[in-house]
């Protein structure tokens, strides 16, 4: 009798003891704090022109499986860190070209997210700055757009000049440049490029005066030189200045003119009202 009541004793101390184990287990599971297990980084957009934002966010998932949204102690990187900046949780496009952004939060790295900045001007999308000794390998260089035009003298032009007309002034002489090096000894057949460049910067070179008279308000500038403003860019190899001196060379001694009246001049510009480059015949 003794013996069971000694054994019934226990078994009730045992159980009181496991009960006040497993309440302390529940107590710490109740009162402990989820711990952050991934970070993900979204953003609103993955193509930008420069200039514009995209909106990033975080999302936080943790230890105990739920998830939510995270606004504090973000750290953002970015490469190349150039050609992008955060303003908070917004991305600035500064610089055109592919850039990946990743967020860290507490030591925890989120996925990698790559974005697409391109440089848009007047719904003309510039190509991307080429590598110098790929493009300088070549007499015509990387022209990857196929506009006729040398990507790294494109991209110059763009920067350079802000008018549409001034654009498409040295758009159109950057590609009469390039075919008449082609083959310098085609040099009468290929120099109507170049005439329709003269043509075109002379339409545009009268005072202001007289292009309001036209009723237009832009003027290229009188006594202005393009090709001086442009031959330093497109003619910077070797190579190239002495394919443009051969050209020149072949045309020495001629005697060269036309029956256009300055009002027909227009005609020799090949781009639209925006500047573009059109397609040649």
């Amino acid at each position: 009798m003794i013996k069971i009541l000694l054994s019934m004793i226990f078994l009730i101390v045992f159980s009181f003891a496991g009960n006040e184990t497993n309440a302390t287990r529940s107590v710490e599971m109740i009162n402990a704090t989820p711990t952050l297990s991934s970070v993900t980084l979204e953003g609103n957009a993955t193509t930008v022109n420069i200039g514009e934002t995209v909106q990033l966010s975080v999302m936080g998932t943790y230890s105990d499986g739920s998830s939510n949204a995270v606004d504090e102690n973000i750290t953002y990187t970015i490469i190349p860190t150039e050609n992008a900046e955060m303003n908070g949780s917004v991305l600035i496009a500064k610089k055109d070209g592919n850039v990946t952004v990743q967020a860290t939060v507490g030591g925890v790295k989120s996925n990698i997210l790559t974005l697409n900045i391109t440089w848009v001007v007047n719904c003309h999308v510039l190509p991307p700055e080429p590598d110098p000794a790929v493009n300088n390998a070549t007499l015509l260089g990387v022209d990857v757009n196929d506009n006729g035009v040398r990507d790294d003298v494109e991209r110059w032009i763009y920067e350079t000049y802000d008018h549409p007309i001034e654009r498409g002034i040295f758009m159109q002489s950057a590609r009469a440049y390039n075919k008449v090096i082609v083959d310098p000894k085609k040099a009468h057949k290929t120099m109507r490029y170049i005439v329709n460049v003269s043509h075109c910067e002379s339409y545009w070179s009268m005072g202001i005066l007289r292009m309001q008279k036209r009723n237009l308000n832009y003027t290229f500038g009188e006594y202005r030189s393009g090709e001086d403003e442009i031959a330093p860019v497109q003619f910077n190899t070797i190579k190239r200045h002495m394919a443009y001196k051969r050209f020149n060379g072949e045309l020495s001694g001629g005697v060269y003119g036309d029956n256009l009246e300055p009002e027909e001049w227009i005609q020799g510009c090949e781009f639209d009202e925006k500047g573009i480059l059109k397609a040649l015949k």
